[in-house]
């Protein structure tokens, strides 16, 4: 709302070129600091007659300043100079330091100031204006009272320009990640809520302020944004899907990636179903359509025969446009593309139909309006307009192929991060488990009976996997099982496996399978068995290590730094290492630590759907688990550490 607006809205009747209103827009101007709404009235045409008038008034003397430096030096809203900035902040005004106060008192003090560094492209000197005045301002804006949400509307408005002035990555250098947090505060705080702001606005700005976290490396607080304002994305839009996806790639936070992949899944389920059901909602349309076109001709026929406006129109409509063509086409024969396109199509010519009010509005109105509407009736109409709305909320956005691809990019891309991200995130549960787990007394174990046990369950494993195995892997994986020795080489797995078996044995000689119960006891000896498989991995690592000479670094989780290089063997290493940690290695090396005929994928694919196995059984969620669960974890974590085994070189 512009200051007449808001002028007309409380002074009932007046006019612009009334005392009153000049008196309104000098208020505006010294007390409110609005320089840039009453600048956008001196500048209308119209105004000019009233600054005429008043010229020898010396309490306007300030608009009719402003009115003679419009006509001679400034054009609204393409340059501010200096000279206005003196009327506004006085002539000792220098807007290039900062720290100075200025005259101009209210919410609005340091729009024009903004504006000017903006218009004039000096962006550095924005973000340091927004840092040090204008966020202390609007976060402390309460969003209730009308005039403060106009005023931060106003300051939000310039943000966003500035914001696309900013997306340039040289340009981004300038902007410091506590800029990036402020702005977070601000939308957090104030923004968010302003009814004023639009919903539009509001997207482009986290669009733009996930693309700043992404250049700065903010990706953990970039998916942190995401999910608290996850309704202001549009995961239609695709460069905003990358860029969500970007910031997965380096957050390391499975729950948050989980929520970003759990939206994507329903976007594509969306599509999908929307391929799925195309054909029945060109069935429902087309079949009203033909519908039409029968109640038209029955009820209408004289008037098509005999109005040659009508006729022209009704063969237009359903012949020269194919309408009826389409209608009467096998839809299921036809290609996605093609459907897609038909469907759009028909639900365009619907609106042909839909007319609120049948009457004609001239004696010409049989020239100026469609003919179909009036041969319809309004309930007919109103049915065919509930069924093209019915069918377009179901339909997403155009480019639906190209979409579908993207979005299943991204989902694989996801599901990589998550089952690494959840892989980091069990060492340390596990970690967590076993620690629990001593506290309690338990019965010594003899080590001796349960090799035993563990050789005997080893040996008689079957792969339960739904992977298919090659004749080199299941010759590999028969061998195996017969090479516990190998497997029991790294100390740690030769503490942690034999003695979970054994405790595994006395658990379950009184528990039946049917027993539902979780149990934590149970969850301590599933602990050994996972533990199992990091120990055996960085075992296999260190082992490689002694033998060669060089080796890549292995990337660990460090939370003050992110991702980082360790050396293996190092202090680092042995700190800091996970789950997560050997998976990312293995994508990266594993044909260096595999035999001549193993393949890095396939072992990448079983330990994946290991993960997934672990996962389902909410292990990282609680110590809790019941015995059902624990059997399918204990036997697949089993063929694993054989798979493990039959396929590494060491």
């Amino acid at each position: 709302m512009d200051i007449y607006q808001e002028f007309s809205a409380r002074h009932f009747g007046a006019y612009l070129d009334s005392e009153e209103f000049l008196d309104y827009m000098l208020r505006q101007w010294l007390l409110k600091g609005r320089h840039l709404d009453v600048c956008h009235v001196i500048d209308h045409p119209s105004f000019t007659k009233v600054i005429n008038e008043c010229r020898d008034d010396d309490r306007y003397a300030l608009l009719v300043e402003l009115s003679d430096l419009y006509e001679s030096e400034i054009t609204l809203a393409s340059q501010y100079n200096e000279t206005l900035l003196a009327l506004a902040y006085g002539e000792e005004f220098d807007p290039f330091e900062l720290d100075q106060d200025t005259k101009a008192k209210g919410d609005w003090r340091y729009h024009l100031w903004f504006y000017f560094f903006n218009n004039e492209g000096h962006v550095a000197e924005s973000w340091e204006l927004f840092n040090q005045k204008i966020y202390p301002l609007c976060a402390t804006l309460i969003h209730t009272r009308a005039d403060h949400m106009q005023t931060l509307a106003r300051y939000f408005n310039e943000l966003c320009v500035l914001m696309e002035k900013t997306r340039n990555p040289d340009i981004l250098e300038s902007v410091t990640k506590k800029t990036i947090m402020n702005l977070y505060d601000l939308f957090l705080q104030v923004v968010h809520n302003d009814t004023l702001i639009d919903f539009a606005t509001k997207r482009s700005f986290c669009e733009r302020l996930i693309h700043m976290m992404k250049y700065k490396d903010m990706h953990r607080v970039g998916l942190e944004f995401y999910i608290t304002f996850n309704d202001l994305f549009d995961l239609n839009d695709i460069p905003s899907v990358i860029s969500l996806v970007n910031l997965s790639k380096s957050a390391h936070d499975y729950h948050a990636v989980h929520v970003l992949h759990g939206d994507l899944q329903a976007v594509q389920y969306r599509i999908e179903k929307y391929k799925g059901d195309i054909v029945s909602q060109l069935t429902k349309i087309s079949e009203y359509i033909l519908r039409m076109k029968n109640v038209i001709e029955e009820q209408h026929g004289g008037k098509i025969n005999e109005d040659s406006f009508i006729q022209a129109d009704f063969n237009f409509f359903f012949y020269e446009c194919e309408i009826e063509e389409m209608c009467t086409a096998n839809f299921s024969e036809l290609p996605f593309e093609d459907q897609d396109a038909m469907l759009r199509n028909l639900l365009n010519a619907m609106i042909c139909f839909y007319k609120a009010d049948k009457t004609l509005t001239s004696e010409e109105g049989n020239t100026k309006e469609p003919a179909l509407n009036l041969l319809i009736g309004w309930e007919l109409g109103n049915e065919g307009m509930k069924l093209r709305n019915r069918v377009l909320s179901l339909i997403p956005d155009e480019g639906i192929t190209y979409r579908e691809i993207m979005i299943s990019d991204a989902l694989i891309q996801l599901d990589e991060f998550l089952t690494e991200f959840y892989l980091d995130d069990l060492s340390l549960e596990v970690e967590a488990v076993i620690q629990k787990a001593e506290q309690y007394d338990l019965k010594p174990i003899d080590q001796k009976q349960a090799m035993v046990l563990l050789e005997e369950s080893f040996r008689s494993l079957h792969s339960h996997s739904a992977l298919l195995f090659t004749k080199s892997e299941e010759e590999r994986f028969e061998k195996a099982g017969s090479q516990l020795s190998r497997l029991v080489k790294s100390q740690e797995v030769k503490r942690l496996l034999p003695s979970a078996e054994a405790k595994w044995h006395e658990l379950t000689k009184d528990m039946q399978l049917d027993n539902q119960q979780p149990s934590q006891k149970i969850a301590f000896v599933i602990a050994d068995y996972v533990k199992a498989v990091e120990e055996f991995l960085s075992h296999v690592l260190i082992k490689a290590k002694a033998e060669k000479e060089n080796m890549p670094l292995l990337d660990v989780v460090i939370p003050e730094t992110g991702l980082t290089s360790v050396e293996i063997g190092s202090e680092q290493y042995y700190h800091s290492i996970t789950l997560g940690s050997l998976y990312r290695y293995l994508r990266a090396n594993g044909t260096s630590l595999l035999k001549a005929d193993a393949d890095k994928l396939k072992v990448i694919e079983y330990m994946t759907r290991w993960v997934h196995t672990v996962r389902d059984s909410s292990f990282d969620k609680n110590a809790e688990i019941s015995i059902e669960k624990a059997h399918v974890l204990r036997r697949e974590t089993l063929v694993v550490l054989r798979r493990l085994l039959a396929d590494m070189s060491n």
